[in-house]
Parts: structure tokens; C-alpha cells; sequence
């Protein structure tokens, strides 16, 4: 079968980026604002200067680091027909969630989300074929924050049976998710056979890790929890405004971040993130560019060189409404990224450069995401499928429609399930329907209709006492 790849980078120049990212690491060093985390790096020979908060790491202990972390690693779910096993094989999909703002449904008028959106946006993703993976949407505001990441995550997982991406303010928070969704499997060691979540954590670029973050990461770690390691530079802000320069960046803050989290827990998976950005020079703001892309898709053979587990953050746009750029951006950026075939894609659903939901455009990325996957499928070339016998059958000014050859092959082309391909009388017939409209209803009717599997009674028992422990514990941080 030939499909389409892509891979630009020689074998010198990866090793040229891997070794520069080892100078950063070993000369300039990181910013660790986590005691538990210096005291870690520091057992392990790192060079720690405990009032700085600074360190600098030896190329060695990076490469041991590397040895130890697992290459392949399975994202389970709630239903095991879900679970997903990473080895560089084929592409699965995130659908994002994580934005403050989200689109509603009913007036259109961009808000900060609440905890009934998380709902919905479980559910959608629940049903939306290609989605493996889902991120609780947005920010639960109507929930006392010190509870939201606990919250959030309880709601996407009663209400989709896929993995749920997780993250948390507190070691406190986190180890709650943790019982909880022990809870559910049946077990801390259960969960570690099955991890029906994942957390990220996200270096603030550049060379930095704060308190908050990986305070949680540490007890996510502790039970070999999947970590996506997300570096976020932006090129020319927290970043050099080169797009080698900044690659070294974020391929050292995943390195150091690997790293620490290699030396607290041996063995725990640890997921290669290509997530760099560009910026608008005049205002500051991140903008989609087709830099951003150019680094991805060599930060992910940095990836397969070091043969981790991969995720690019791919799709998702600037624009601010579902215009014919946010299909443009999300298209261009997905097909690009698939020539790669990334373990994981990111940023599905998202507008506004990731700060707001929609509902709308998940369903239309899933189908974008459907075109992409036949794109990247290729096509056989043999006898059967050169079809020099039906064309000489056919002959010059015949027609293929009746041929059983045509009925045996006639799936090979990609069927549109929520694109309009009709005639123009026709789709006049069905109300001159933008795709937009389109897919508001099938939002509308897959919240209606689809219900996914509910956890089971006793658990849910089990749960409720967890989240008032929790409750009592974790006090609003506003």
C-alpha cells in the first residue's frame, strides 16, 4: 500500500538538536520551584541550587532517563473496547476541551463554560466516532475552584466511557482524582494496568516548572499515570525567533521534565509533546502560522528518533467564529500532521487559538479528521486495481457505472457524512444550509439520543463520600 509520509529532517540534524538541547539542559539549566522536585533531581547528581530554584542536568542522567521511559503506552477507558495502545502505528484524537470560553449553543454569545457544558462535551465526544481521548471543557466556573479539576473530571467520566485527560491545582487534588478513578477500575493497581486518565504538564517557557503543576504530576507519576510532557514556546516571545531555536526549547523542557519525572517514578510513560506556537509581533498574541507546523512535524521525528510516545498539538483556530478560516486553519494543519502519523493529535473543537469551545466545530472537525484519515490511507497499485482489463472492456467513450469492478471498488471513495456534496436544487430542497447550521443540529440531536453506559451504582456511592472528603478539604481558591 502507498501512503503518503513525510519526514524532512536528516539523521545529523536531529542529533544536532538532541545535542544542543543537552548543552541548554547541562549549562543553562532549568527553573524547579518544587522542593520535592529539586530534592529528586538532586539524589540523582543534578547540579541544584536550592535557593535559586535553578538546575542544571548532565547529559547522563538525561540519557538514563531516556532508557527508562517506556515506548509504548496504553491510554485505557471506562470501556476497554475504548483503550488505545500508543506505538507509532496510528494517529488517535483529542477532543480539547481545557478553554475558558465556550460557544453556546443555544444564542451563539461566547461565555466562560460552567459544569453542564463539561457534560455535553463528554457526551458528544462520546459519540463522535473518531475522538479517542477527551479534556473536561473549560473552566466548571460555577464550581469553587479548588474543586474543579476533581469535579470536572467526575462529570466527563459519568458521562463518556472514552479516556478523560486530567489535571489538578494540588498534590491534594490530584490524589483525589486518583482514588476516584481507582475507584472505578477497581483498585490503585487496577489503575495502573488501565489508566482510564491522563495529566499533562505544562513547562512555563521558557526552562520553567511551577509549584502547581508539578506538585500534581508527582502524585499522577507515583502510579504510573500517562504524563504528557507540553512544552508551550512561542517563537520570538519565550522562545529565540528561530524555528531551530525554539525547538531546542521545547525539546529541552520535555527532556528535563522526563527527566524528574523518570528519576521520582521509574518506568512511568511519559508522552513527547510537539506544542510550540508563533506569535503576532505587533500585539504579542499567538497566532496558527505555517512555522508552528514546520517545528511540529520535526519535533515529532525528534519524537520517533528517541522512540517515545508522540502528540502534536495540530488542529484548532484563530479565528473567533465557524468561518471559512477556522476550516481552513484546522484542515491545512491536520492534513500536514497526519504525514507524520503522530501516536495523538490535539486541539479539536477549539477557536480563538484555543481560548474558546465549540460544539459545532467538534462535530465538523470529526469530520475533517475522516477526510484526513482517508488522505493518509493511500491506495494499492496491482493488477486488480490498475484495471487494464475493465478499461479495455469498457473502451473509449464507455461508462464504468455498470461494472461489477466498480461495484466491488466503489467505496475506495471517501464518503461525506456532514458535508454538503449535493446539487445545488438539492441542497435548496434541504434549506440552503451553511455547514455550520448543519452541524448544530447534529449537536442538537446527538445530546438528545446518545447515552452513554452509566457507572455502576455502588461506585458511584463510592464516589460521592470521596467528594465530600474532597469537599471538606479544598477550599476555593479564588
Amino acid at each position: 500500500m502507498s501512503k503518503p509520509r513525510i519526514s524532512f529532517l536528516s539523521e545529523d540534524e536531529l542529533n544536532t538538536i538532541h545535542n544542543a538541547s543537552l548543552e541548554v539542559l547541562e549549562n543553562t539549566g532549568i527553573r524547579v520551584t518544587d522542593e520535592a522536585v529539586l530534592d529528586i533531581l538532586k539524589k540523582t547528581g543534578a547540579g541544584v541550587d536550592y535557593v535559586k530554584k535553578h538546575v542544571t542536568i548532565p547529559r547522563g542522567l538525561v540519557e538514563e532517563a531516556l532508557r527508562r521511559a517506556p515506548k509504548t503506552t496504553t491510554y485505557a477507558a471506562r470501556n476497554p473496547e475504548y483503550d488505545v495502545v500508543l506505538n507509532k502505528q496510528k494517529a488517535h484524537f483529542w477532543a480539547e476541551g481545557g478553554a475558558p470560553f465556550i460557544v453556546d449553543r443555544e444564542t451563539g454569545e461566547r461565555r466562560y463554560s460552567r459544569l453542564e457544558d463539561s457534560a455535553q462535551w463528554a457526551v458528544l465526544a462520546d459519540y463522535l466516532d473518531h475522538f479517542h481521548f477527551l479534556w473536561p471543557v473549560g473552566q466548571a466556573t460555577n464550581v469553587p475552584s479548588g474543586m474543579r479539576g476533581i469535579v470536572g473530571m467526575c462529570t466527563a467520566l459519568r458521562n463518556t466511557e472514552k479516556h478523560v485527560g486530567v489535571g489538578a491545582s494540588s498534590a491534594q487534588a490530584a490524589q483525589y482524582q486518583i482514588e476516584i478513578a481507582a475507584a472505578i477500575v477497581g483498585g490503585r493497581e487496577q489503575l495502573r494496568k488501565r489508566p482510564i486518565i491522563s495529566a499533562n504538564v505544562c513547562p512555563i517557557s521558557p526552562l520553567s516548572y511551577e509549584d502547581e503543576m508539578t506538585d500534581a504530576i508527582i502524585e499522577y507519576a507515583k502510579v504510573g499515570l500517562p504524563i504528557l510532557m507540553w512544552p508551550m514556546p512561542l517563537m520570538g516571545e519565550t522562545s529565540p525567533a528561530t524555528l531551530s531555536g525554539t525547538m531546542v526549547i521545547n525539546n529541552a523542557e520535555v527532556l528535563g521534565g522526563l527527566t524528574a519525572l523518570e528519576f521520582a517514578s521509574p518506568g512511568v510513560p511519559v508522552v513527547y509533546t510537539a506544542g510550540v506556537g508563533t506569535v503576532d509581533f505587533k500585539t504579542g498574541s499567538g497566532i496558527i502560522s505555517p512555522e508552528g507546523t514546520l517545528m511540529n512535524l520535526a519535533l515529532a521525528q525528534l519524537a520517533y528518533h528517541y522512540d517515545l510516545p508522540m502528540q502534536v498539538g495540530s488542529s484548532g483556530s484563530a479565528s473567533k467564529t465557524l468561518d471559512l478560516q477556522a476550516g481552513y486553519d484546522d484542515a491545512i494543519s491536520l492534513l500536514a500532521h497526519m504525514l507524520i502519523v503522530p501516536d495523538m493529535v490535539m486541539g479539536f473543537g477549539s477557536l480563538d487559538s484555543a481560548l474558546t469551545s465549540s460544539m459545532e466545530a467538534l462535530v465538523i472537525d470529526n469530520e475533517i479528521i475522516d477526510y484526513a484519515l482517508r488522505y493518509t490511507q493511500g491506495f494499492e497499485v496491482n493488477d486488480e486495481t490498475l484495471a487494464v482489463d475493465v478499461i479495455d472492456k469498457v473502451g473509449p467513450g464507455g461508462i464504468f457505472l455498470g461494472e461489477k469492478h466498480t461495484l466491488q471498488h466503489f467505496k475506495e471513495r471517501w464518503p461525506s457524512r456532514l458535508s454538503d456534496i449535493d446539487s445545488f436544487e438539492a441542497w435548496q430542497k434541504k434549506g440552503s444550509k451553511s455547514i455550520g447550521e448543519v452541524a448544530h443540529e447534529k449537536v442538537k440531536e446527538i445530546l438528545a439520543t446518545h447515552k452513554p453506559e452509566p457507572i455502576a451504582e455502588d461506585v458511584e456511592k463510592e464516589i460521592a463520600q470521596i467528594l465530600k472528603r474532597a469537599t471538606a478539604e479544598l477550599k476555593d481558591d479564588d
